[in-house]
């Protein structure tokens, strides 16, 4: 079974039909309007917004955190995330995000990337995370097709 496959098939059932039009409206005047950093800073913006109205119990562990996240995605059927702890960091892999299918052709990954940035790096420091620490998205798959129905951050000390 192709696993990437079914992903996708899976992550389209994410699309709500009663805001594709406006949503994909919005990203071409998003993408003719501002320049692409800036759209990026504004969907991590937005990230942070919605985890502050979205608060997330205190985890003792990286098993509660991630069901704790996972909690909150499955309520509004926005994929789900998983967490691996890696030598020098902390992989987050979110999975079936429905903003780049409501968007569209005209959004960049990367909105959806940063989008996550900040949902992702605001809860975690409401868990208490060192300031030296910070969520980062990893640069997606250009070549990948179909198009990854995965997003791909790391939680680690930033590259001075």
């Amino acid at each position: 079974m192709d696993f990437s496959a079914a992903l996708l098939r899976y992550c389209e059932t994410a699309v709500t039909p009663a805001w594709l039009d406006f949503n994909r409206a919005l990203a071409l005047e998003l993408a003719a309007g501002l320049p692409e950093p800036e759209i990026a800073q504004l969907f991590q913006r937005i990230g942070q917004r919605v985890a502050d109205a979205a608060p997330l119990p205190r985890c003792e562990d990286l098993a509660q955190l991630q069901d704790a996240f996972n909690a909150h995605w499955s309520s509004l059927g926005w994929g789900f995330a998983s967490l691996e702890e890696q030598p020098d960091a902390l992989r987050i892999v979110h999975a079936c995000s429905p903003l780049a299918r409501q968007f569209g052709p005209a959004a960049s990954p990367a909105w959806a990337a940063a989008f996550f940035e900040g949902v992702y790096g605001r809860w975690f420091q409401s868990q208490g995370l060192p300031p030296t620490l910070h969520v980062r998205a990893l640069p997606p798959q250009q070549d990948a097709a179909p198009p990854s129905p995965l997003i791909e951050l790391r939680l680690g000390r930033s590259a001075a």
